[in-house]
């Protein structure tokens, strides 16, 4: 939990940067081999999990700011960014994102996921979603997932990306479903605070891959 942040505090950026990201790869190596040494040393079986950090992203961040205070893209939020994902608040394409993540991936045998943030509307270009699992397939990422809204109004059953009412009966009943703790069992509003406010800040990275023409998703 929280490369993103543990890079933030050391050289005041995250491993978007390419040199800090050779260092935050350093120290993921240097886990996993702590991990493969005391497994061997008490014949037990010791590794590395990239944990998505469902509650602890809230407490530990809680924690740590009432101990150093509020510090920029660090304790400034309610979250650490979990497992060594990329800030969700970074505005990077799908491609840079997978290329960024993609090397630590061998490394999280315990577990681990890359995934990227999507408008409603990727649903509607089959050809371009394959071609975006496919990039990810070929940089040897084991777990890959593609994460949109999905919105529902309670009342006439309207299902899309709604933002607070619904455009077809104008009611503000919404359920607003999220792939944010790795289930789709819940709306978003039953999530932990810290959660809650990752759901705020994540960047829909299709954004800055295709721009706001459809068209452009099968390019």
């Amino acid at each position: 939990l929280g490369i993103a942040a543990c890079m933030q505090a050391m050289f005041g950026k995250n491993h978007v940067d390419e040199e800090v990201r050779d260092f935050a790869l350093d120290l993921v190596k240097y886990i996993k081999q702590f991990c493969t040494e005391a497994s061997d040393r008490n014949d037990l079986n010791f590794t590395e999990y990239f944990t998505p950090a469902e509650s602890c992203c809230y407490t530990i961040c809680r924690r740590t700011r009432e101990e150093f205070g509020v510090l920029e893209n660090i304790t400034d939020k309610e979250f650490f960014t979990n497992s060594t994902h990329v800030p969700v608040w970074e505005e990077v394409s799908i491609y840079d994102k997978i290329d960024i993540e993609s090397p630590f991936c061998k490394y999280g045998t315990a577990g681990c996921i890359t995934y990227t943030e999507f408008e409603s509307k990727i649903m509607d270009n089959p050809e371009a979603i394959e071609k975006i699992i496919n990039y990810a397939m070929d940089k040897n990422i084991p777990y890959f997932a593609i994460n949109f809204p999905i919105d529902t109004c309670l009342h006439c059953g309207y299902a899309d990306q709604i933002a607070e009412e619904c455009p077809i009966c104008g009611s503000n009943t919404i359920e607003h479903l999220a792939r944010v703790t790795g289930y789709l069992t819940t709306d978003v509003s039953n999530f932990n605070l810290g959660k809650q406010d990752e759901v705020k800040h994540r960047y829909k990275h299709s954004k800055k891959t295709f721009g706001d023409k459809l068209k452009s998703y099968s390019e």
